[in-house]
């Protein structure tokens, strides 16, 4: 057997193979031993046997081989015969080896010649042996005729002995044969019994050994398949029972180990699955599962024709808390925002954070008109709040879009969308309000129409999407520097090739978080731009480009860091570089913009606060600001030669400025009166379509080259 299939044996199986290996090399042995000894005094006897029958009738075949008595002879030779079973032949012959005497088979003359030319007594022939015994003359003779003396008498003694003929005796080995042949049967048989007999034993004692291991074999293979409930009888002795109390011990030790794990593994699937539903900060579900509930309240509506509501909530002043306040305050103000909802709500509705300050409510089952009075019950609780941080005391508000969910929506997208953009009308309507969404409201076609605006806007802003202009800003007043001075503008292409004006899109830009990438654009374009002015001038253009910045871009952190690399990239002054800020944005983001501008500063480059006028407290937030242009809102501007108020407001913002020695440039200047109006009052710079029309930064790079030519 091969040491393979040893090994892929069971252990019962091993310790029968080897308690009966050892017996049957025993038995082999032993059989071969006996056998073998047997065998050769059994061959031995009948040689023996055959040679004493030759050598007995030799001298008893004398007489009548001498006297020539073959009557006597053949007597003798047929007595011998009768007498021994085996004898197949019995022949007397003279020294000429004539046939004196012959019973039986008659022998070949040639193996007859064969056995006296080789001098050969015993011969082995097929069935039988053949043996030879010399017939010799007496040494001592009684002659009674003759005298011999004493003399003749020892000298014919000591002669050697006359042959006078050969006796040749045949004997049968076929009953010896028969004997060997039963003998091993027996021995077999023995052996076979005595093997036998080993393989019980060696059964009887591999199996009360190997039960029980083998019973812990079975219940380790059960644990195996995950059944830990196992145990097996402890009916064993020595080193076996310790082996079984030991497998008992570890199997009760592995069953508590695996209740303690699965219970643990239950608690971690239902943490799981709860945080796979529900928003981190707020606890409430999150905007995956809301859009699940929503999509089935959508079938319900097409199988069941069903009414629900959607209402989409976003707060009103949640940044100003943020970015004053830091975004561990705005967490706070989220949290206490989501438990005032959330106790407001019915037991078969669903309030969901959709993401940053927003939030998803849907009303399951529930008339347009409990709607309205569900959700104005939450407009009065926001509203009636105040969210308190530290010496800071806040008024939210919410603005509220409201969705009937109906057989006219498609898919969950659709209805998100259109609650967003009642959202947004709400918020354009004054804010802290809900606007019910139909498609053919006006506030709700624009809203779609500047979402599809910046629908194809990316990280990454492809070259082919966005244009830049620039607008003259105009000294109006002898004491300003006469370099040229432009305002970037943005516009975007749209698909069509269609220049889109930057009201169309910047809003939905500024929500949806586009902006610092359309910022980085705008920075990285203009500086190629004026690189390519100081590579037409060889250096000596000494023009001013302004470039507005959002409100979202004041707040990343790494604009400082872009800027810097940007004109280390280009090589340009940054004394040519002025940044516009709106007053709003720098109110919003006043830590964050006083940082900016004082790094920026340090570099050189200039500032403007744009839209200065818009604000309520335009004049206390002037002081903070180290600003080298103040931009007189242009809704002062463009009325104020026929309105009072309005130029009373230029008057008074230009003399603050001068007095902070900060020049000041008047937009929307559309006709000479103003243009006049805005000297009287020492102005320092207009902007507006009367002094110049913006016109593609291309065209100017090109206009240029050609003075430069």
């Amino acid at each position: 057997m091969s040491q393979f299939s040893i090994k892929n044996m069971g252990i019962k199986s091993r310790v029968i193979f080897l308690g009966t290996i050892p017996a049957l090399l025993f038995a082999i042995i032993l059989v071969g031993y006996v056998i073998s000894n047997i065998f050769g005094i059994l061959n031995q006897s009948l040689e023996d046997r055959g040679r004493v029958i030759a050598t007995q009738l030799a001298p008893a075949a004398e007489y009548g081989v001498i006297s020539g008595n073959t009557q006597v002879l053949q007597r003798l030779v047929q007595q011998a015969l009768s007498n021994e079973q085996d004898l197949r032949t019995v022949l007397v012959v003279d020294k000429q080896g004539l046939v004196l005497a012959l019973s039986g088979r008659e022998l070949p003359q040639a193996l007859i010649a064969q056995m006296v030319k080789n001098n050969v007594q015993k011969l082995q022939q097929g069935k039988g042996i053949i043996f030879s015994a010399p017939i010799y003359r007496s040494l001592v003779e009684v002659d009674d005729f003759v005298s011999l003396s004493s003399q003749e008498v020892d000298l014919k003694k000591n002669a050697a002995p006359e042959k006078i003929g050969q006796v040749y005796v045949e004997l049968s080995n076929q009953t010896l044969r028969n004997i060997k042949q039963d003998l091993m049967v027996k021995f077999l048989l023995i052996g076979l019994f005595g093997l036998i007999l080993s393989a019980l034993i060696a059964w009887r004692i591999g199996r009360n050994i190997t039960k029980p291991i083998q019973e812990i074999a079975h219940a380790v293979h059960r644990i195996g398949e995950g059944v830990f409930s196992q145990s097996i009888i402890e009916n064993s002795s020595g080193e076996l029972k310790t082996l079984q109390k030991g497998f008992n011990s570890m199997s009760t030790s592995l069953k508590h180990a695996y209740d303690v794990m699965q219970d643990k593994i239950d608690d971690a699937t239902l943490m799981l699955r709860h945080q796979a539903q529900h928003d981190d900060l707020t606890g409430l579900i999150n905007r995956r599962e809301f859009e699940v509930r929503l999509a089935r309240s959508l079938k319900s509506v097409h199988e069941s024709n069903a009414q629900h509501v959607f209402s989409f909530l976003d707060l009103d002043q949640f940044k100003l808390v943020n970015d004053t306040c830091g975004h561990a305050a705005g967490d706070e103000l989220l949290k206490q925002v989501s438990v005032l909802l959330s106790n407001k709500m019915r037991e078969r509705d669903t309030l969901a954070r959709l993401g940053g300050d927003e939030f998803g409510l849907l009303l399951e089952n529930c008339s347009l008109a409990d709607a309205n009075q569900i959700n104005n019950a939450l407009l009065k609780l926001i509203r009636d709040y105040r969210y308190i941080h530290e010496d800071k005391i806040f008024n939210i508000g919410v603005s509220i879009g409201i969705v009937v969910i109906n057989s006219h929506f498609e898919n969950v997208s659709d209805i998100i969308h259109a609650a967003d953009s009642a959202c947004y009308a709400a918020k354009n309507a004054g804010r802290n309000q809900s606007f019910l969404y139909n498609a053919g409201d006006v506030e709700v076609v624009q809203h779609r129409s500047s979402v599809e605006a910046i629908s194809d806007i990316t990280d990454e802003i492809d070259d082919a999407q966005f244009m830049l202009y620039c607008q003259p800003i105009v000294p109006i007043t002898s004491t300003t520097m006469p370099h040229r001075h432009y305002e970037i503008l943005l516009r975007k292409v749209d698909l069509d090739g269609k220049i889109v004006l930057p009201t169309t899109f910047i809003p939905s830009a500024e929500r949806y978080h586009l902006m610092p990438n359309i910022d980085r654009w705008v920075i990285r374009n203009t500086f190629s731009a004026y690189r390519q002015l100081l590579d037409i001038s060889g250096g000596r253009c000494n023009d001013i480009f302004s470039i507005n910045l959002s409100g979202t871009s004041l707040s990343d952190k790494n604009l400082l860091g872009y800027i810097q690399d940007q004109f280390a990239k280009y090589a340009i002054p940054p004394s040519s570089i002025c940044f516009e800020i709106t007053e709003t944005a720098a109110i919003v983001n006043l830590k964050n913009t006083i940082l900016l501008f004082s790094a920026l500063r340090k570099l050189g480059c200039s500032f403007a606060l744009d839209d200065f006028g818009s604000g309520m407290s335009s004049f206390m937030y002037l002081k903070n600001f180290d600003v080298d242009y103040l931009k007189i809102d242009g809704s002062f501007v463009k009325e104020m030669h026929i309105n009072k108020i309005d130029h009373a407001m230029v008057r008074s913002i230009h003399s603050v400025a001068e007095a902070m020695n900060i020049k000041t440039v008047a937009e929307f200047v559309e006709n000479d009166e103003i243009l006049t109006e805005l000297k009287i009052i020492g102005v320092h710079y207009g902007q507006g379509l009367y002094l110049g029309v913006p016109v593609t930064v291309k065209g100017m790079i090109e206009s240029y080259a050609k003075l430069h030519a």
